[in-house]
């Protein structure tokens, strides 16, 4: 693969090694391009542009599908995670005593929707992770006959830490439990499929690995679930055939697309498109891949350094971000962004993220700045 190609698509390059996809993306040169030929074609509306644009954002929302192992009828298309989770959340029927379990030191986007059920007697039981990692052995003990859904990150955010979604998934069929995953440390960067994981619900925003823009992601709600999720935004577009104003009629959508109210983004949309094209174009196992390899780099220079990687690393456990410790975060962080290098302080440590376009001359200038500050420490 010449990942050289492919670094071409990010102007950004030029001017700053990106570590922080955990965060958020530059965008690649065909997004841009996207978002401006939207604008162009909006200066001059004409009586069929409603209607091309909705055929590319069902292009749209076929590429997210193959792209996780769904169908297009499973997907929705939302503004970011949080909205994703919510709906899942506040559409399923829920009854006083029920349960949700969650992870402890979770990103407050798999969270707050949970803790949001309290008003309905709904009780919220966090899986404690001390060391980062969890598995079934944590999950399970947790779980009883109340307990109606599991939420978990397919990766963890300030870790790197991966899942074992498959295994999760199984324990949930065992269980008689829905299982809903927060995508978005993921999706873009390592392969994830719906139908292997048993996944019930995923929810992603668009900004960080999946390389589009703020304000478009996409949830996915198996066939399996969907009549039992109640959409609890209604809207002109919720029913089949929504072009039939009147008189009214309140025959909902019988797919994903139900919980979409009313006129969608579509320059977010066709953005996200275009972000999705590039990425199926490389293909998911030659990007996880790539990650990996780099991730593997940076962790064996920062080890040479000193560094304690505080990332899990084992077998399974590996994704795009790496976090280590070495000497003052504060100050090291410091020391990296004055070399151009954007990275996060996380869990006491460093946060890097790269992506699959980061060249080796980027491995090497992160560590070169490591070593700046070493030397001046």
């Amino acid at each position: 693969m010449d990942w050289l190609k492919w670094r071409s698509e990010f102007p950004s390059c030029a001017q700053r090694v990106h570590m922080n996809h955990a965060g958020i993306s530059p965008l690649p040169q065909r997004v841009a391009a996207a978002l401006q030929e939207f604008a162009a074609e909006a200066l001059v509306i004409d009586d069929r542009i409603y209607h091309r644009w909705e055929v590319r954002a069902e292009a749209v929302r076929g590429a997210f599908a193959r792209l996780i192992g769904a169908e297009p009828g499973e997907v929705a298309f939302v503004r970011n995670t949080s909205e994703g989770l919510s709906l899942v959340a506040a559409g399923l029927d829920w009854q006083a005593g029920d349960n949700v379990v969650a992870l402890a030191d979770e990103y407050p986007s798999n969270v707050y929707p949970w803790w949001g059920l309290r008003r309905w007697g709904v009780e919220t039981r966090m899986v404690p992770r001390p060391q980062a990692r969890f598995g079934v052995d944590d999950v399970a003990p947790l779980m009883d006959g109340r307990t109606r859904l599991l939420a978990v990150s397919a990766v963890d955010w300030q870790t790197g830490f991966r899942a074992d979604l498959p295994a999760l998934g199984a324990l949930c069929r065992e269980r008689g439990v829905l299982f809903c995953v927060d995508a978005i440390q993921a999706l873009g960067a390592v392969c994830i499929d719906v139908t292997a994981c048993g996944i019930d619900a995923l929810a992603v925003g668009g900004h960080k690995w999946l390389l589009a823009p703020e304000g478009c992601g996409a949830l996915f709600v198996s066939r399996r679930i969907i009549e039992r999720l109640h959409p609890v935004l209604l809207g002109w577009k919720s029913v089949r055939e929504a072009s039939r104003y009147l008189p009214y009629h309140f025959d909902l959508r019988g797919d994903a697309t139900r919980l979409e109210p009313g006129s969608p983004p579509h320059a977010a949309i066709l953005a996200f498109g275009a972000a999705l094209d590039l990425l199926l174009e490389i293909g998911t196992e030659a990007i996880e891949a790539r990650v990996l390899e780099i991730t593997d780099a940076l962790a064996d220079g920062l080890r040479r350094r000193g560094a304690s990687v505080v990332s899990p690393w084992g077998d399974g456990e590996r994704s795009g971000i790496i976090n280590f410790r070495l000497g003052n975060p504060r100050a090291l962080l410091a020391a990296l962004s004055r070399a151009g290098v954007v990275a996060r302080e996380r869990r006491g440590g460093i946060r890097l993220s790269p992506h699959f376009y980061a060249s080796t001359d980027d491995v090497e200038r992160v560590l070169a700045a490591v070593d700046d500050y070493l030397r001046a420490a």
